[in-house]
């Protein structure tokens, strides 16, 4: 991944790429967490898990999208009085959080076998038939990312925050 250090803000595509996504992220957590709340016979449970299904689905191609931006467009520099430690978590949490923006639906789509429906009766076709033992540790795998990622962004929003209103920075600029 290029890091321009030329440019003072992000380009326009990661910054719209990173609050959809962001957005889309905080919205499918916290979408999981309900659907994981009430029982599979309320009336509205296919509809939101349908609903889920068709959103996570879209994350996939955001995240090769934006992982395509972050590698190839110009990013500014990190502020210069960060500390190396501060880098380093900053680096290790958007590598997370690219990754997790595709592994999640990824984990979601075989964990669903042939019974992914989205958008009303369109059926996403099966690429491997996955036995049932497989599919349950996908929805482990699913579910254990979905809540490190709410725990990595309420990081990344913490971290955001904190250079703007304690350090003073240009931190979070960079990204508005």
């Amino acid at each position: 991944m290029q890091n321009g250090g030329t440019v003072t803000r992000y380009p326009a595509t990661i910054r719209w790429l990173h609050r959809i996504i962001a957005l889309l992220m905080i919205f499918m957590i916290a979408l999981g967490w309900y659907l994981s709340e009430i029982d599979y016979e309320n009336p509205g449970y296919n509809v939101l898990r349908q609903l889920h299904r068709t959103i996570g689905l879209s994350l996939f191609p955001l995240g090769l999208a934006h992982l395509w931006a972050y590698a190839y467009l110009p990013r500014p520099n990190f502020s210069a009085h960060l500390q190396p430690w501060e880098k380093t978590l900053a680096k290790l949490a958007h590598f997370f959080l690219l990754y997790v923006v595709m592994a999640i639906p990824v984990a979601g789509y075989f964990m669903s076998g042939d019974q992914l429906h989205i958008l009303g009766d369109f059926k996403v076709p099966q690429l491997l038939e996955l036995n049932k033992g497989l599919r349950k540790t996908l929805f482990g795998v699913h579910e254990t990312l979905a809540w490190t990622a709410a725990f990595v962004i309420g990081l990344h929003v913490a971290g955001a925050l904190k250079h703007h209103f304690i350090d003073k920075d240009d931190t979070l600029r960079k990204m508005l």
